[in-house]
């Protein structure tokens, strides 16, 4: 196991070249087999923040994503400003959509459809989606604070590309974005080979306890207390 985790760490140094950074390019958290538990755990260990922002999850299990946000701030009655990101967003990026309640969907199907088309990677809600069942078909991965039935109106009258604070969590375009199953985690791009390279020990410490409970030691020894 301890020889996995150092060539996936080994690689990651690779992958995260300044050249492929530039080129926007992803990181699989299925290939170095972390999750969004040992990055939020890796952020609070080097800055003191866990990074997690708070209520958002998966619309279907076993989504996994990762890539740099483009901010979106909006009102939970405009989907139009939603529109705009899509517009303007680059393949492999993030919608980050930060609004100002959960009430009323900005995102849907025909949403999901075109970001799809458009190389989009996935779209992060700090507010309400709608077309729940028609976008889990599409396999457009989002993450959202609440579901509803209904939307407001195309006022696009918000802003994209700007610092967002949602429940407390600073989030600017360019921060990389992590989503699975526990959650949502963001991390800024200059201490992001640190986090990741802490949360891949972070793994491989949690698989050797694991390990010690199967062979029959007890948790409260292992940890210390």
């Amino acid at each position: 196991m301890a020889k996995k985790m150092e060539i996936s760490a080994e690689s990651l140094l690779k992958e995260f070249s300044s050249q492929k950074m530039e080129k926007n390019m992803d990181f699989n958290l299925k290939d170095l087999d972390i999750s969004t538990s040992n990055i939020s755990d890796a952020l609070k260990n080097l800055t003191g923040e866990y990074g997690v922002i708070p209520g958002v999850k998966p619309i279907k299990d076993d989504l996994k994503i990762s890539g740099r946000a483009v901010t979106v701030k909006t009102q939970q009655d405009d989907w139009g400003t939603s529109l705009k990101a899509i517009e303007t967003a680059k393949e492999g990026e993030i919608i980050f959509i930060c609004c100002d309640g959960d009430d009323i969907g900005v995102w849907g199907e025909l949403f999901s459809k075109y970001a799809q088309k458009k190389g989009v990677q996935s779209t992060v809600i700090y507010g309400a989606m709608r077309d729940v069942e028609a976008v889990r078909q599409l396999n457009y991965p989002v993450f959202s604070r609440s579901i509803v039935p209904h939307a407001g109106k195309p006022h696009a009258e918000g802003e994209i590309r700007i610092p967002l604070e949602c429940g407390g969590v600073k989030v600017s375009t360019g921060n990389w974005i992590f989503g699975d199953d526990g959650g949502v985690v963001v991390v800024a791009e200059e201490i992001l080979q640190k986090v990741i390279s802490e949360a891949l020990e972070i793994k491989k410490n949690e698989d050797e306890i694991l390990h010690q409970i199967e062979d029959g030691n007890s948790l409260s020894n292992i940890l210390g207390i």
